[in-house]
């Protein structure tokens, strides 16, 4: 009860009304309660140079039935995420920062609830940002950003601000960005990804704060280019991003040296119109099969692949129809790593919700399926979606299952997942639902390593309300 009070008090406490004006966006989960890059979700600019924006959200979830091994089979979990972001620059220079609490309770021994969910009072962001309009000719703007910050690039499946999770992926580094007159977008970076603290579980399930930290033991820097109207009305992203870790001091790693090339063509939804989104990376190196320091390291070769066609009728529902496929590869049992790496990228938009369901990643997947959504109105949104899915590997892990044998199959189940959202004061008080229903195919019920193989469904339900200023 008196967690329960005091979460209601912290919510309570920032739904208190702030001066919102707009410089910029921080591209952070207090001014963003879309998916990422979704621009319309900022303030708009204002003369005074600042802007104050706030968010916060309680959230409430269970899960059944759930076969990852290491953690119990259901569990419930409270979850409370507060940000505070501040940017002043009423002329070129701008300097800005972050600050998010993300905690979570009713966890117990066996909580699946870690570092994603849990980093009590934390910066992620503190920089300053130099931008000049026409400085390389006229109807171009030019940027420079360095300190700590948030990244949102291209659909968000590579790197991005996760709307949906507890946490956020902070950098710390420099980065420029190029904007040529309406249609060319080019950005490049350098930086150290933050990590999260504290690490080990008996802190985390204390809500201790920690102060995250960065080292060059941990580099991620690449380019990123995005041209609109390239062929008619549709836009064509290119990127580069490489990562390079090993061991520091109270920390190991995987020892990942990965280059990833990506690339896509997407045509944004419009009523009456067929829109589609296809994008594939390949991803190759070297890493170590763990982080133990015995662990050798191998050759990397994987990828991903993400297709989807969709329709929008023009009714008042605003619904759109579409069908769908992600693939991304698996370990095999060839002595190279083929296991794909997202990197830091968000999974709630194509693979349903993560939290303590968390079912399905972007690796080692081989799943179609089919979408509907809806928007009719400012207040109420809808998402549905079905998908089967197959292994790419059947020797490699799925929902943390694995059987090294392959005899178990590779057919994981079948998902329905959806969301309901509605907006009590459209853009500031949300309401919002996310379940998914994951019905277990052989692999999941015969694999040796699974729990909960008496339930025939992982059943996932939750609830949470978010206030935005």
């Amino acid at each position: 009860m008196k967690t329960l009070s005091w979460t209601a008090a912290a919510l309570g406490l920032t739904l208190a009304p702030l001066g919102v004006h707009a410089q910029s966006l921080p591209a952070s989960p207090a001014s963003s309660t879309e998916k990422p890059g979704k621009e319309e979700t900022a303030p708009k600019k204002d003369e005074t140079g600042l802007i104050i924006t706030a968010s916060s959200r309680l959230r409430y979830e269970t899960v059944d039935g759930r076969p990852r091994p290491g953690f119990a089979s259901a569990e419930d979990a409270l979850e409370l995420r507060t940000g505070v972001a501040v940017e002043y620059g009423p002329g070129p220079l701008a300097i800005g920062g972050e600050l998010v609490d993300s905690r979570a309770y009713l966890t117990g021994k066996q909580t699946q609830i870690g570092r994603d969910d849990v980093n009590a009072v934390e910066l992620p962001q503190a920089y300053f940002k130099l931008r000049l309009d026409d400085a390389l000719g006229h109807g171009t703007a030019f940027s420079v950003e360095g300190g700590r910050f948030l990244i949102n690039l291209g659909s968000g499946r590579l790197i991005a601000t996760d709307e949906y999770r507890n946490t956020v992926n902070g950098f710390t580094g420099l980065r420029g960005d190029l904007k040529a007159g309406d249609k060319l977008v080019a950005t490049l970076f350098y930086v150290l990804p933050q990590e999260r603290l504290p690490d080990s579980i008996d802190a985390i399930r204390a809500n201790k704060v920690v102060f995250d930290r960065e080292t060059f033991h941990d580099v991620l820097f690449g380019g990123y280019v995005h041209r609109k109207k390239a062929f008619g009305e549709a836009q064509v992203e290119f990127a580069y991003y490489r990562l390079a870790e090993h061991d520091s001091p109270g920390r190991s790693t995987a020892d990942r040296r990965l280059h990833t090339i990506d690339a896509r063509l997407f045509r944004e939804p419009k009523a009456s119109k067929i829109d589609y989104d296809v994008e594939a990376a390949y991803q190759f190196g070297h890493a170590s099969s763990s982080t133990l320091a015995t662990a050798t390291s191998a050759r990397v070769s994987s990828g991903f692949t993400h297709a989807a066609i969709g329709y929008s009728f023009d009714t008042p529902l605003k619904p759109r129809i579409g069908l769908f496929y992600d693939y991304a590869s698996g370990d095999g049992r060839n002595g190279t790593f083929n296991r794909f790496d997202t990197l830091f990228g968000s999974r709630r938009e194509d693979l349903g919700p993560s939290g303590t369901y968390a079912g399905l990643a972007r690796e080692n997947i081989s799943a179609p399926g089919v979408r509907f959504e809806a928007k009719p109105g400012k207040r109420v949104e809808a998402l549905l979606d079905y998908r089967g899915i197959w292994l790419a590997s059947r020797y490699d892990r799925f929902f943390n299952v694995t059987d090294a044998t392959g005899r178990s199959g590779d057919f994981g189940g079948q998902q329905v997942e959806g969301r309901l959202r509605y907006w009590l004061v459209p853009k500031h008080l949300r309401l919002e639902s996310n379940f998914a229903l994951l019905y277990k195919g052989d692999f999941l019920k015969n694999a040796p390593t699974a729990l909960a193989t008496d339930k025939g469904v992982v059943r996932f339900l939750e609830f949470n309300v978010q206030a935005s200023f």
